[in-house]
């Protein structure tokens, strides 16, 4: 366990920047916003049609002072695991030892379209991805031939002893392999109900296969949120969000196993699954919301802003102070 697991916060919650159609600049004005608002945390997500989010993370590294920094998540596929463990090490130096690193699957199709990488097996792969990563963060020198990844390299520029390396996952397999290896992990779009009954047990199953204590294990669920002044227009944006998610398979079987199958079967999202996933509404509303996935089990919860909160600067700062209350 790192350093950080142990001596969290029992309950956080933070708050994602999506800047597809923002400048760099202004994502720097809406970190120092949600900075001293009082968030915990701001998140910058990757996308296959947005800027490095890691070189993103690096401005706001150097143009914050409290606040925690996290990517959640980078897809394995977009670097080799030295390369992202000098990412992540160089943005932590930067933010003075206040970033985390969450790396995820992404979309394997989005990997062989756009990077022309073939993809294997995802749990496999991970393995090995993980332990390369986390070995030269760890350790300052990594020396590793598997089958699907070599890494070979040492790290001599300062780095932070015991830098967190979360998973990003929701499936079983996945679930178990982040409580086997890795820091954390970061959940997304999941039901408190599936992060009560289904993922964390998967976690806590391969904590306890790793001999690690489950105690102070990090778990950060991620969900789209926001404070709404037009709860019924902010609804129904939601609700095409969500009905793109219920097409992909995985997120099918997350959400059959939450108690869906009926909505998800039907191509309809209906108010069950919209409040199941969404975190929308008032202030306190919102703060309810968060506080349900932390009686699931979540030591952190973090927003995604979307629709009029992306888009009224006015709300996202309401927003990130529901967020902080």
């Amino acid at each position: 366990m790192t350093q950080e697991s142990i001596h969290s916060r029992t309950r956080t919650a933070g708050i994602v920047l999506e800047g597809q159609d923002i400048s760099v600049s202004e994502l720097v004005g809406r970190a120092r916003m949600a900075e001293k608002a009082g968030v915990d945390s701001v998140w910058m997500v990757q996308l296959p049609t947005l800027r490095d989010s890691a070189s993103v993370l690096a401005a706001l590294a150097v143009s914050t002072d409290t606040v925690r920094l996290a990517a959640g998540v980078l897809p394995y596929y977009s670097r080799p695991p030295v390369v992202m463990a000098q990412t992540a090490a160089t943005v932590d130096e930067l933010s003075g030892g206040r970033f985390r690193l969450a790396v995820g699957t992404g979309h394997r199709m989005i990997a062989e379209w756009s990077l022309g990488r073939p993809p294997g097996p995802p749990a496999a792969e991970m393995r090995e991805y993980l332990g390369a990563v986390r070995g030269l963060l760890a350790d300052g020198e990594v020396n590793t031939e598997g089958r699907y990844f070599r890494a070979h390299s040492v790290y001599s520029s300062p780095r932070r002893a015991g830098q967190p390396v979360y998973l990003g996952a929701f499936g079983p397999t996945m679930c178990r392999l982040a409580g086997e290896l890795a820091d954390g992990i970061v959940l997304w779009m999941c039901t408190a109900q599936y992060v009560r009954d289904v993922a964390l047990p998967q976690v806590r199953a391969g904590l306890r296969q790793a001999g690690r204590d489950p105690a102070g294990f990090p778990v950060t669920v991620m969900v789209p949120g926001m404070v709404s002044d037009d709860l019924a227009a902010d609804r129904e944006i939601l609700r095409k969000y969500l009905s793109t998610y219920a097409r992909v398979p995985n997120y099918r079987r997350m959400y059959e196993a939450s108690g869906f199958a009926d909505e998800v079967h039907s191509g309809r999202i209906g108010d069950g699954l919209l409040d199941g996933v969404g975190v929308i509404g008032d202030e306190e509303q919102v703060r309810a919301k968060i506080a349900r996935y932390h009686a699931a089990g979540a030591t952190e919860v973090v927003l995604t802003p979307m629709a009029g909160a992306h888009y009224d600067t006015a709300l996202l700062q309401r927003t990130a102070e529901a967020v902080a209350g």
